[in-house]
């Protein structure tokens, strides 16, 4: 089992940082000189793109782990040495993108799904590390599968797949998130986490809401161009 202090924790939490900014920055500044996606929207789409490749792949095993135990939530990892670099990997992220993103894609950021949401997890992120639940948040990027879908999508619009997105969104932001708060909630110890997963809740059913809205939107129109 793994043990851990606190200086420990910060140590493995700050290599994933510092690993995280170099590659993000060279990802990023690669891109942006030799890829033909130039536009704000399509380099703002590039760290979060690569990001969420990242951490949805790292938090596969522990998302096995949890179906292997039965969705039991008392006999997963709650934190190691991988998922602290991964949190450490996904706090870079935060932080450049912020950074980056002034500079190159400002228009894509507003006040509360940029700026507020990035500076709220950045403290997220590193106090649930601290404390040591890191495994646990790495399990839950799972959730950021449908962000894949959706940043290839906007990435090359010939690539969009509103279906896919759909389906990735509701299994995981809705479905597996629900699951988690009944089981973290029930059996898990520390209340702390069905709290956190509680809280996000009601903005994934608003976001899910006015994709439906968007998605009865666009047939409209697309009924209304076929009649012309």
């Amino acid at each position: 089992m793994f043990t851990s202090t606190i200086d420990s924790r910060l140590k493995l939490f700050s290599t994933g940082l510092v690993v995280g900014s170099v590659v993000l920055n060279s990802i990023f500044h690669l891109m942006r000189k030799t890829s033909a996606y130039t536009t704000e929207k399509q380099l703002a789409w590039i760290l979060t793109f690569t990001t969420c490749v990242t951490v949805v792949l790292a938090s596969i095993p522990y998302l096995l782990q949890l179906f292997y135990h039965n969705l039991d939530v008392t006999k997963i990892v709650v934190t190691d040495s991988f998922s602290l670099m991964i949190c450490g990997f996904f706090e870079a992220y935060l932080i450049w993108d912020l950074l980056i993103g002034h500079k190159y894609y400002r228009s894509s950021f507003d006040l509360i799904t940029g700026y507020f949401h990035h500076s709220f997890y950045i403290l997220l992120v590193f106090y649930v590390s601290m404390i040591g639940y890191s495994a646990i948040f790495t399990l839950v990027f799972i959730m950021e599968l449908p962000t894949i879908v959706l940043a290839i999508g906007s990435i090359n619009k010939a690539l969009r797949k509103d279906w896919l997105f759909a389906s990735c969104f509701f299994s995981t932001r809705l479905l597996l998130h629900i699951v988690l708060i009944y089981r973290f909630f029930s059996y898990f110890p520390n209340r702390l986490i069905w709290k956190l997963l509680v809280s996000s809740l009601p903005l994934h059913i608003y976001w899910f809401y006015c994709f439906v809205k968007q998605q009865k939107r666009l047939r409209s129109k697309r009924k209304l161009a076929s009649i012309h």
